[in-house]
């Protein structure tokens, strides 16, 4: 059974700091989860890509640690660095606005990236499961024998059933471990159930729907000793079992048919990924398979629909539509990406070592990147196509034909539409910083794989404008009629056009080079 246990670096690090007490201090004020998601989804990463290489556990310049509460109150040479609710008072403040000291000293940083820092101050500072009370941090230098040890870790086994006297209960193995524990307890069974009882909780747990009335009455008027037996095959034979065991899996993995935030756009291919886990807990598919799949299916199998269909599982987070902070977005989609990995398929939580090593489970910085790396040469496949090698060459073979057939009409139009649709993708694209322009702007050949990737982001955007273009409003006159015209032609070799195949969301690998995964506050590269 998959193990999902997901830990909040606040809760763990606030027990196992207090030694026995979860609350707060008296003189503190608990943390809200508003306060919580704010500080590790927008403070924390800044300070953590800005300010731990000169200010962390490994260099402290000007005597300045700025990776807990307790060492920005404490300060360096210069004083405390924050005055909780007082940034007008804080050193930090100052620093990053360039008032006195210029931080980080390699260029200033964006105003949204001071505002949300100032905002934090004038907060309070909060700081999950660090109040100012307790030591500076410190590194974790090693995975101990003794983490090693604990039980989650340690290989499966097979494990003596517990020999029970007198026992006139249990029907197999697991029932003896389950009356072992009872016994161990001082419980005893429950009751058995009723008949009817025990049919309405087995089509709730198989199916999630409740029997019929008449599907009850068969169960009841059926005296054969197997009747349970055959129920149960017969529910795990239903179409409906894969539909309700998918729903579990779908809500670990957040599947959703929009992108999430503000607009929350449809997502018209998604539901392919859906169907893909309904149809392999249908087919009683390997686990192992399932998960191959999912990670690795383009490699594994790339001329396997379905494997293609499962890698729709890394394009599962959310998305903001206008974002043109790309850089920042594609690194939120990988650090997306590891953290529930490591929450579904490895049952640790593994995000809190995204800043810094972990400081309740053995796991260090270095291996949440190592496992970041993996997903870092993924180049999303937005209509990627479906089908056998074979139904691949036929369609693109009777394509070939109708374009040849068609090339001068659609050149014609091409040279029409594109400039429109060029003037509405750069009316968004535009807007994009210089240094993403940079990258977008190269001839494609010329990008390397992470320029590739935010250029993808780029031209994402672009085509959401050039959608909405109407043609019928464009154009005018003679042009417009000429549009029309070549249109009707086009139309006349729409029996020779082969019907398109299904698509999904997807990935490919961007190359044979995988861009490079550099921890914060390290040159060190994965």
């Amino acid at each position: 059974m998959l193990r999902v246990c997901v830990w909040t670096c606040a809760v763990a690090w606030a027990i196992l700091s207090s030694g026995v007490a979860i609350a707060a201090e008296a003189d503190e004020v608990p943390l809200s989860p508003e306060q919580t998601k704010f500080f590790e989804e927008q403070v924390r990463p800044l300070l953590a890509t800005h300010c731990y290489k000169c200010h962390g556990d490994e260099k402290q310049r000007g005597a300045l640690r700025v990776d807990s509460k307790a060492a920005l109150l404490a300060g360096g040479e210069s004083g405390p660095a924050v005055v909780p609710g007082k940034p007008d008072e804080s050193l930090l403040v100052e620093a990053i606005n360039h008032a006195s000291f210029e931080m980080p000293p390699e260029g200033k940083l964006k105003d949204n990236e001071i505002a949300t820092l100032t905002k934090w101050v004038e907060l309070g500072a909060p700081w999950p499961g660090d109040h100012g009370h307790g030591k500076l941090p410190t590194k974790r230098e090693k995975i101990t024998d003794e983490d090693r040890a604990f039980w989650s870790f340690q290989p499966l086994k097979r494990p003596q059933i517990p020999a029970i006297e007198n026992d006139s209960w249990s029907r197999g193995p697991i029932d003896r471990f389950v009356l072992a524990q009872l016994q161990a307890a001082e419980l005893t069974p429950a009751d058995e159930a009723e008949p009817e009882q025990l049919v309405r909780r087995l089509y709730f747990d198989l199916t999630g729907l409740p029997p019929t009335s008449a599907e009850i009455d068969a169960y009841l008027q059926d005296t054969s000793t197997d009747k349970y037996e055959r129920l149960v095959d017969r529910l795990l034979a239903s179409p409906r079992y894969g539909e309700r065991a998918a729903r579990l899996w779908l809500d670990l993995v957040r599947y959703a048919e929009s992108d999430g935030y503000r607009q929350d756009a449809y997502r018209p291919h998604a539901w392919r990924y859906r169907d893909y886990v309904v149809q392999s807990f249908n087919a009683n598919k390997p686990y192992d398979q399932f998960v191959r799949e999912q990670l690795a299916g383009d490699e594994l199998a790339p001329h396997d629909p379905n494997a293609i269909a499962a890698t729709g599982y890394l394009r599962l987070g959310i998305y903001e539509y206008n974002a043109k902070d790309a850089l920042t977005q594609w690194n939120f989609i990988l650090n997306d990406i590891t953290d529930v990995t490591a929450d579904v398929f490895m049952g640790m939580g593994m995000s809190c070592a995204r800043c810094h090593d972990h400081k309740f489970d053995p796991i260090l910085q270095a291996d949440y990147f190592r496992l970041r790396a993996f997903f870092a040469p993924i180049m999303p496949q937005d209509a990627m196509p479906l089908g056998t090698p074979e139904q691949l060459a036929e369609y693109r073979a009777k394509l070939a034909a109708w374009e040849e057939k068609t090339a001068e009409i659609r050149a014609e139009l091409d040279k029409m539409e594109q400039p429109k649709l060029k003037a509405a993708a750069d009316s968004e694209i535009n807007r994009f910083p210089d240094d993403v322009l940079a990258m977008y702007r190269k001839p494609a050949e010329e990008r390397n794989p992470f320029e590739q990737q935010i250029s993808y982001l780029v031209g994402r955007q672009g085509k959401i404008k050039e959608v909405g273009v109407k043609f019928e409003t464009a154009f005018k006159g003679e042009e417009l009629e000429r549009w029309k015209s070549l249109h009707v032609q086009l139309k006349a070799h729409e029996a020779e056009k082969p019907k398109p195949l299904p698509v999904t969301y997807a990935v490919t690998d961007v190359g044979p080079v995988p861009p490079p995964t550099t921890i914060p506050g390290s040159r060190k590269q994965e």
